[in-house]
C-alpha cells in the first residue's frame, strides 16, 4: 500500500491531471492490479463496481459497470505497454460481471491520454465537460 500511495504522490507532483490529490490507504479500492519492476511497484490500476441509477444514451438504467478510478504508470516505464496490460488485467477481472467499464479523466495531456484509451484499449468517447475559466 505505502508503494501505492508514494506513486500517487509522484502523480501529483507531475501535476499532470486537474485536482489530483495523492491517495491514502483508504482510496485504494479493490479489485487492484500492480505492474513490478522485480519488487518494485511502477504502475497500478484500480476501481469499483457501481449499478446506474440514471439512464444515458446507451447505458440503461440498472446496468451493472466498472469504474476505472485510477490507472497511473510510473515516468520513466511509460510507452512500454505497461498501461495497457493492466487495463487488459483489470478487463479480464470484471467482464464477467459487467455490462460497461467507464472512466473520467482530467488529464491536462488529452491528446496522450485520449490516444491511450481510444486507440490501445478501444474504449470510445461518449461525453466531454470542457471548461473555461472567465477572469475576474
Amino acid at each position: 500500500v505505502s508503494q501505492l500511495i508514494d506513486l500517487s504522490i509522484l502523480w501529483e507532483k507531475e501535476d499532470i491531471s486537474f485536482g489530483l490529490r495523492r491517495n491514502t490507504k483508504e482510496d485504494i479500492l479493490e479489485p487492484c492490479f500492480v505492474a513490478l519492476d522485480n519488487s518494485k511497484i511502477i504502475g497500478y490500476v484500480f476501481g469499483h463496481y457501481y449499478v446506474t441509477e440514471n439512464k444515458t444514451s446507451y447505458i440503461d438504467i440498472g446496468d451493472k459497470c466498472f469504474f476505472i478510478d485510477e490507472l497511473y504508470v510510473h515516468p520513466n516505464y511509460r510507452s512500454k505497454g505497461i498501461g495497457k496490460s493492466l487495463f487488459k488485467l483489470i478487463e479480464q477481472e470484471v467482464k464477467s460481471n459487467v455490462k460497461y467499464i467507464t472512466l473520467s479523466t482530467s488529464t491536462k495531456d488529452y491528446k496522450r491520454v485520449l490516444k491511450f484509451y481510444n486507440e490501445e484499449v478501444d474504449m470510445v468517447v461518449h461525453d466531454s465537460y470542457l471548461i473555461k475559466k472567465m477572469d475576474e
